[in-house]
Protein backbone atom coordinates (compact mmCIF):
# COMPACT_ATOMS: atom_id res chain seq x y z
CA UNK A 1 0.00 0.00 0.00
CA UNK A 2 2.77 2.73 0.39
CA UNK A 3 2.33 -0.47 -0.43
CA UNK A 4 0.20 -2.75 2.47
CA UNK A 5 -1.65 -5.39 4.19
CA UNK A 6 1.49 -10.99 6.14
CA UNK A 7 10.14 -17.45 5.81
CA UNK A 8 13.59 -18.74 6.05
CA UNK A 9 15.43 -20.80 3.51
CA UNK A 10 14.66 -24.29 1.93
CA UNK A 11 14.21 -26.10 5.39
CA UNK A 12 14.47 -29.96 5.77
CA UNK A 13 11.81 -31.82 6.75
CA UNK A 14 12.11 -34.53 9.32
CA UNK A 15 10.42 -37.41 6.96
CA UNK A 16 12.90 -36.26 4.30
CA UNK A 17 16.88 -36.27 3.64
CA UNK A 18 16.86 -33.86 1.37
CA UNK A 19 15.09 -30.55 1.02
CA UNK A 20 11.99 -30.02 -0.56
CA UNK A 21 12.60 -28.10 -4.32
CA UNK A 22 9.19 -27.70 -4.86
CA UNK A 23 6.11 -25.76 -3.61
CA UNK A 24 3.47 -28.80 -2.64
CA UNK A 25 0.58 -27.49 -1.22
CA UNK A 26 -2.28 -30.26 0.05
CA UNK A 27 -5.83 -28.81 1.17
CA UNK A 28 -8.39 -30.49 2.95
CA UNK A 29 -11.04 -27.78 4.08
CA UNK A 30 -14.34 -28.26 4.96
CA UNK A 31 -18.01 -26.13 3.71
CA UNK A 32 -15.76 -25.21 0.14
CA UNK A 33 -18.07 -26.04 -2.64
CA UNK A 34 -17.10 -29.11 -5.13
CA UNK A 35 -16.03 -27.43 -8.04
CA UNK A 36 -14.78 -24.40 -6.71
CA UNK A 37 -11.63 -23.03 -8.22
CA UNK A 38 -8.61 -22.58 -6.06
CA UNK A 39 -5.13 -20.68 -6.65
CA UNK A 40 -2.55 -19.75 -5.56
CA UNK A 41 -1.21 -16.36 -6.15
CA UNK A 42 2.15 -15.28 -5.86
CA UNK A 43 1.07 -11.98 -3.08
CA UNK A 44 4.63 -10.02 -4.18
CA UNK A 45 4.49 -10.56 -8.56
CA UNK A 46 0.50 -10.56 -8.59
CA UNK A 47 0.56 -13.53 -10.35
CA UNK A 48 -1.20 -16.80 -10.59
CA UNK A 49 1.40 -19.61 -9.68
CA UNK A 50 -1.21 -22.85 -9.81
CA UNK A 51 -5.02 -23.35 -9.90
CA UNK A 52 -6.89 -26.73 -8.59
CA UNK A 53 -10.78 -27.88 -8.51
CA UNK A 54 -11.98 -28.70 -5.24
CA UNK A 55 -13.82 -31.93 -4.81
CA UNK A 56 -14.69 -33.23 -1.48
CA UNK A 57 -12.77 -30.16 -0.24
CA UNK A 58 -9.38 -31.39 -1.45
CA UNK A 59 -7.18 -29.81 -3.48
CA UNK A 60 -3.42 -29.92 -4.60
CA UNK A 61 -1.45 -27.00 -5.60
CA UNK A 62 2.24 -27.11 -6.94
CA UNK A 63 4.87 -24.57 -8.08
CA UNK A 64 8.06 -23.38 -7.02
CA UNK A 65 9.98 -20.52 -5.54
CA UNK A 66 13.06 -19.47 -5.55
CA UNK A 67 12.92 -17.43 -2.56
CA UNK A 68 10.74 -17.64 0.53
CA UNK A 69 8.46 -15.25 0.20
CA UNK A 70 4.37 -14.21 0.53
CA UNK A 71 2.15 -16.19 -1.39
CA UNK A 72 -2.09 -16.10 -1.14
CA UNK A 73 -4.93 -18.90 -1.59
CA UNK A 74 -7.88 -17.81 -2.81
CA UNK A 75 -11.11 -19.29 -3.68
CA UNK A 76 -13.88 -18.65 -6.55
CA UNK A 77 -17.11 -17.10 -5.56
CA UNK A 78 -15.66 -16.62 -1.83
CA UNK A 79 -14.24 -14.06 -0.12
CA UNK A 80 -11.97 -16.13 1.85
CA UNK A 81 -8.30 -15.66 1.75
CA UNK A 82 -5.67 -17.81 2.87
CA UNK A 83 -2.41 -16.01 3.23
CA UNK A 84 1.00 -17.85 3.16
CA UNK A 85 4.33 -17.61 3.55
CA UNK A 86 6.70 -20.15 2.40
CA UNK A 87 9.49 -21.80 0.43
CA UNK A 88 9.25 -24.93 -1.65
CA UNK A 89 7.26 -26.62 1.35
CA UNK A 90 5.81 -29.44 1.34
CA UNK A 91 2.50 -28.12 3.19
CA UNK A 92 -0.87 -29.55 4.38
CA UNK A 93 -3.75 -27.23 4.84
CA UNK A 94 -6.62 -28.66 7.39
CA UNK A 95 -9.38 -26.89 8.89
CA UNK A 96 -12.91 -25.34 8.02
CA UNK A 97 -12.92 -22.41 5.64
CA UNK A 98 -15.57 -20.79 8.03
CA UNK A 99 -13.25 -20.83 10.76
CA UNK A 100 -10.07 -19.26 9.31
CA UNK A 101 -8.55 -19.12 12.53
CA UNK A 102 -8.55 -22.42 13.45
CA UNK A 103 -6.98 -23.89 10.09
CA UNK A 104 -3.96 -25.78 10.72
CA UNK A 105 -0.83 -25.57 8.13
CA UNK A 106 1.97 -28.33 8.91
CA UNK A 107 5.11 -28.47 7.11
CA UNK A 108 6.56 -25.13 6.74
CA UNK A 109 8.92 -23.37 9.70
CA UNK A 110 8.62 -19.79 7.52
CA UNK A 111 4.71 -20.18 8.10
CA UNK A 112 4.92 -21.18 11.87
CA UNK A 113 6.84 -18.12 12.27
CA UNK A 114 4.29 -15.98 10.07
CA UNK A 115 1.27 -17.50 12.06
CA UNK A 116 3.32 -16.82 15.50
CA UNK A 117 3.82 -13.19 14.42
CA UNK A 118 -0.34 -12.79 13.09
CA UNK A 119 -1.45 -14.73 16.20
CA UNK A 120 -0.18 -11.48 18.38
CA UNK A 121 -0.54 -8.63 16.30
CA UNK A 122 -3.60 -9.17 14.72
CA UNK A 123 -5.79 -8.44 17.35
CA UNK A 124 -3.90 -5.69 17.97
CA UNK A 125 -3.97 -4.10 14.33
CA UNK A 126 -7.76 -4.49 14.63
CA UNK A 127 -7.54 -2.84 17.84
CA UNK A 128 -5.83 -0.27 16.35
CA UNK A 129 -7.62 0.09 12.58
CA UNK A 130 -10.78 0.37 14.82
CA UNK A 131 -9.80 3.62 16.99
CA UNK A 132 -8.44 5.45 13.93
CA UNK A 133 -11.97 4.42 12.34
CA UNK A 134 -13.42 5.83 15.37
CA UNK A 135 -11.41 9.24 15.43
CA UNK A 136 -12.15 9.39 11.78
CA UNK A 137 -16.21 9.60 12.50
CA UNK A 138 -16.08 11.18 15.84
CA UNK A 139 -17.66 14.38 16.07
CA UNK A 140 -16.69 15.00 19.68
CA UNK A 141 -13.68 17.03 20.53
CA UNK A 142 -13.05 15.49 24.06
CA UNK A 143 -14.32 12.25 22.78
CA UNK A 144 -11.80 12.67 19.62
CA UNK A 145 -9.18 13.59 21.61
CA UNK A 146 -9.46 10.44 23.73
CA UNK A 147 -9.59 8.52 20.85
CA UNK A 148 -6.53 9.98 19.31
CA UNK A 149 -4.68 9.00 22.86
CA UNK A 150 -5.85 5.51 22.65
CA UNK A 151 -4.16 5.10 19.13
CA UNK A 152 -1.32 6.89 20.16
CA UNK A 153 -0.70 4.26 22.88
CA UNK A 154 -1.74 1.39 20.69
CA UNK A 155 0.46 2.51 18.22
CA UNK A 156 3.44 2.44 20.65
CA UNK A 157 2.57 -1.29 22.16
CA UNK A 158 2.12 -2.52 18.40
CA UNK A 159 6.15 -1.28 17.70
CA UNK A 160 7.11 -2.60 21.17
CA UNK A 161 5.59 -6.23 19.89
CA UNK A 162 7.53 -5.95 16.93
CA UNK A 163 10.83 -5.20 18.26
CA UNK A 164 10.10 -8.07 20.91
CA UNK A 165 9.33 -11.06 18.32
CA UNK A 166 11.97 -9.51 15.72
CA UNK A 167 14.72 -10.25 18.20
CA UNK A 168 13.28 -13.75 18.36
CA UNK A 169 13.10 -14.17 14.60
CA UNK A 170 15.87 -11.50 13.70
CA UNK A 171 16.97 -14.28 11.02
CA UNK A 172 13.62 -14.72 9.28
CA UNK A 173 12.49 -13.40 6.30
CA UNK A 174 9.10 -13.13 7.84
CA UNK A 175 11.00 -10.43 10.19
CA UNK A 176 11.60 -8.49 7.24
CA UNK A 177 7.93 -9.00 6.25
CA UNK A 178 6.76 -7.28 8.74
CA UNK A 179 8.81 -4.47 9.08
CA UNK A 180 8.08 -3.43 5.55
CA UNK A 181 4.85 -3.28 6.81
CA UNK A 182 5.39 -1.56 9.93
CA UNK A 183 7.51 1.03 7.94
CA UNK A 184 4.84 1.62 5.85
CA UNK A 185 2.20 2.08 8.69
CA UNK A 186 4.14 4.07 11.46
CA UNK A 187 6.22 7.14 10.64
CA UNK A 188 8.32 6.29 13.99
CA UNK A 189 9.25 2.96 12.67
CA UNK A 190 9.87 4.37 8.82
CA UNK A 191 12.52 7.18 10.99
CA UNK A 192 14.81 4.59 12.52
CA UNK A 193 14.09 2.35 9.49
CA UNK A 194 17.83 1.44 9.10
CA UNK A 195 18.57 0.68 13.24
CA UNK A 196 15.60 -1.86 12.31
CA UNK A 197 17.16 -2.85 9.29
CA UNK A 198 20.72 -3.53 11.08
CA UNK A 199 19.14 -5.92 13.35
CA UNK A 200 18.41 -8.43 10.41
CA UNK A 201 20.32 -11.50 10.19
CA UNK A 202 21.51 -14.21 8.01
CA UNK A 203 18.42 -15.08 5.75
CA UNK A 204 16.40 -11.74 6.93
CA UNK A 205 18.38 -9.88 4.66
CA UNK A 206 17.78 -11.84 1.65
CA UNK A 207 14.89 -11.84 -0.43
CA UNK A 208 12.16 -9.50 -1.76
CA UNK A 209 11.08 -7.73 1.49
CA UNK A 210 14.36 -7.29 2.16
CA UNK A 211 15.46 -5.48 -1.14
CA UNK A 212 12.51 -3.36 -0.88
CA UNK A 213 14.21 -2.14 2.60
CA UNK A 214 17.20 -1.74 1.13
CA UNK A 215 15.91 0.30 -1.68
CA UNK A 216 13.94 2.32 1.19
CA UNK A 217 17.19 3.05 2.63
CA UNK A 218 18.89 4.38 -0.27
CA UNK A 219 15.92 6.70 -1.31
CA UNK A 220 15.17 7.99 2.10
CA UNK A 221 16.88 11.18 1.32
CA UNK A 222 14.58 11.55 -1.49
CA UNK A 223 12.09 14.77 -1.03
CA UNK A 224 13.86 16.52 2.11
CA UNK A 225 11.91 19.63 2.70
CA UNK A 226 12.72 22.62 1.25
CA UNK A 227 14.01 20.23 -2.44
CA UNK A 228 11.88 21.09 -5.82
CA UNK A 229 9.64 18.30 -6.31
CA UNK A 230 10.87 16.72 -9.78
CA UNK A 231 8.75 16.59 -12.85
CA UNK A 232 6.91 13.53 -14.11
CA UNK A 233 4.54 12.55 -16.73
CA UNK A 234 1.86 10.08 -16.28
CA UNK A 235 -2.09 9.26 -18.05
CA UNK A 236 -5.07 10.27 -16.04
CA UNK A 237 -8.20 7.85 -16.01
CA UNK A 238 -8.90 8.68 -19.83
CA UNK A 239 -5.37 8.31 -21.08
CA UNK A 240 -4.55 12.14 -21.03
CA UNK A 241 -0.79 12.68 -19.92
CA UNK A 242 -0.23 14.95 -17.12
CA UNK A 243 1.86 16.39 -16.21
CA UNK A 244 3.08 18.01 -12.56
CA UNK A 245 4.11 21.40 -13.82
CA UNK A 246 0.41 21.99 -14.96
CA UNK A 247 -0.29 22.63 -11.25
CA UNK A 248 2.31 25.22 -10.98
CA UNK A 249 0.89 28.28 -8.93
CA UNK A 250 -0.95 25.52 -6.55
CA UNK A 251 -0.36 23.78 -2.79
CA UNK A 252 -0.16 20.10 -4.68
CA UNK A 253 -0.34 17.37 -1.96
CA UNK A 254 0.86 14.56 -4.24
CA UNK A 255 -0.48 10.80 -3.35
CA UNK A 256 0.99 7.59 -4.08
CA UNK A 257 -1.84 5.26 -3.11
CA UNK A 258 -3.63 2.05 -4.89
CA UNK A 259 -6.94 0.74 -4.47
CA UNK A 260 -5.41 -2.88 -2.88
CA UNK A 261 -3.43 -0.85 -0.86
CA UNK A 262 -5.38 -1.37 3.27
CA UNK A 263 -3.67 1.41 4.63
CA UNK A 264 -4.29 3.25 1.88
CA UNK A 265 -8.08 3.26 1.76
CA UNK A 266 -8.25 3.94 5.15
CA UNK A 267 -6.82 6.94 5.03
CA UNK A 268 -8.67 8.25 1.93
CA UNK A 269 -11.51 9.58 4.31
CA UNK A 270 -9.34 11.63 5.75
CA UNK A 271 -7.59 12.76 2.55
CA UNK A 272 -11.12 13.36 0.90
CA UNK A 273 -12.38 15.79 3.96
CA UNK A 274 -8.73 17.61 3.14
CA UNK A 275 -9.59 18.55 0.10
CA UNK A 276 -12.84 19.41 0.14
CA UNK A 277 -11.78 21.67 3.37
CA UNK A 278 -9.24 23.16 1.33
CA UNK A 279 -9.89 22.65 -2.40
CA UNK A 280 -10.98 26.62 -2.37
CA UNK A 281 -7.48 27.48 -1.09
CA UNK A 282 -5.46 27.27 -3.92
CA UNK A 283 -5.16 23.14 -2.86
CA UNK A 284 -5.59 20.41 -4.80
CA UNK A 285 -4.25 16.95 -5.13
CA UNK A 286 -2.57 14.55 -7.53
CA UNK A 287 -3.26 11.05 -7.21
CA UNK A 288 -0.37 8.22 -8.32
CA UNK A 289 -1.76 4.58 -8.73
CA UNK A 290 0.36 1.50 -8.34
CA UNK A 291 -2.70 -0.41 -9.33
CA UNK A 292 -2.53 -3.15 -12.16
CA UNK A 293 -6.25 -3.30 -12.88
CA UNK A 294 -7.60 -0.06 -14.39
CA UNK A 295 -11.09 -1.72 -13.53
CA UNK A 296 -10.58 -1.91 -9.60
CA UNK A 297 -8.49 1.51 -9.36
CA UNK A 298 -11.45 3.23 -11.17
CA UNK A 299 -13.72 1.44 -8.38
CA UNK A 300 -12.17 2.52 -5.26
CA UNK A 301 -11.93 5.98 -6.69
CA UNK A 302 -15.11 6.12 -7.28
CA UNK A 303 -16.22 4.46 -3.62
CA UNK A 304 -13.56 6.72 -1.99
CA UNK A 305 -15.52 9.87 -3.63
CA UNK A 306 -11.83 10.96 -5.01
CA UNK A 307 -12.97 13.59 -6.78
CA UNK A 308 -9.26 14.68 -8.00
CA UNK A 309 -7.05 13.72 -10.76
CA UNK A 310 -5.48 10.38 -10.84
CA UNK A 311 -2.70 9.36 -12.82
CA UNK A 312 -1.11 5.66 -13.40
CA UNK A 313 0.74 3.19 -15.96
CA UNK A 314 -0.95 0.59 -14.42
CA UNK A 315 2.34 -1.06 -13.44
CA UNK A 316 1.62 -2.23 -10.34
CA UNK A 317 5.01 -1.30 -8.38
CA UNK A 318 7.19 -0.60 -11.27
CA UNK A 319 4.98 2.41 -11.68
CA UNK A 320 7.32 4.94 -13.38
CA UNK A 321 6.61 8.01 -11.27
CA UNK A 322 7.22 5.36 -7.92
CA UNK A 323 10.35 4.22 -9.71
CA UNK A 324 11.39 7.80 -9.80
CA UNK A 325 11.07 8.87 -6.57
CA UNK A 326 11.92 5.84 -4.94
CA UNK A 327 8.96 4.91 -3.53
CA UNK A 328 8.96 1.27 -1.64
CA UNK A 329 5.93 1.61 0.01
CA UNK A 330 1.99 3.38 0.12
CA UNK A 331 0.71 4.90 1.10
CA UNK A 332 3.73 7.83 0.82
CA UNK A 333 2.92 11.33 -0.05
CA UNK A 334 4.76 14.90 -0.76
CA UNK A 335 2.91 18.65 -0.25
CA UNK A 336 4.71 20.96 -2.58
CA UNK A 337 4.07 24.86 -2.11
CA UNK A 338 2.97 27.13 -5.39
CA UNK A 339 7.17 26.72 -6.39
CA UNK A 340 7.24 23.01 -7.15
CA UNK A 341 8.90 22.96 -3.39
CA UNK A 342 8.26 20.17 -1.04
CA UNK A 343 7.02 21.39 2.20
CA UNK A 344 5.59 18.51 3.71
CA UNK A 345 5.52 14.55 3.11
CA UNK A 346 3.81 11.97 4.27
CA UNK A 347 1.36 14.10 6.79
CA UNK A 348 -1.96 11.51 7.50
CA UNK A 349 -5.04 12.22 9.71
CA UNK A 350 -5.39 15.21 11.85
CA UNK A 351 -1.67 16.33 11.24
CA UNK A 352 -2.24 16.60 7.71
CA UNK A 353 -5.31 18.85 8.05
CA UNK A 354 -3.06 21.14 10.76
CA UNK A 355 -0.61 21.27 8.57
CA UNK A 356 -2.47 22.48 5.49
CA UNK A 357 -4.32 24.67 8.12
CA UNK A 358 -0.98 26.69 9.18
CA UNK A 359 0.64 26.56 5.80
CA UNK A 360 -2.15 27.88 3.21
CA UNK A 361 -2.58 31.04 3.53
Amino acid sequence: MKKLIFVVIVLFSCNHLMAQKSILIKGDLKNVPDSTIVTLLDGMANKEVSTDKVIKGKFTLKGTTPITTFFIIGFSKMTAKLPLFISNDALKITGDITLPNNIVYEGSASHAIYMSYMKVLNPKMEGYFKTLAGIQSEKNTKTKDSLTLLAEGQSKDLVLTYEEMSKKYAQSPVTAFFLFQFANIFPTVKEKLATYFDQLKGEAKKGPFAEILGKTLQSIGFGAIGSNMPEFKQNDVNGNPVSLSSFKGKYVLVDFWASWCGPCRAENPNVVKAYNEFKNKNFTILSVSLDQDKAKWLDAIQKDGLTWTHVSDLKYWNNAVAQQFGIQSIPASFIIDPTGKIIGKDLRGEDLRNFLIQNLK
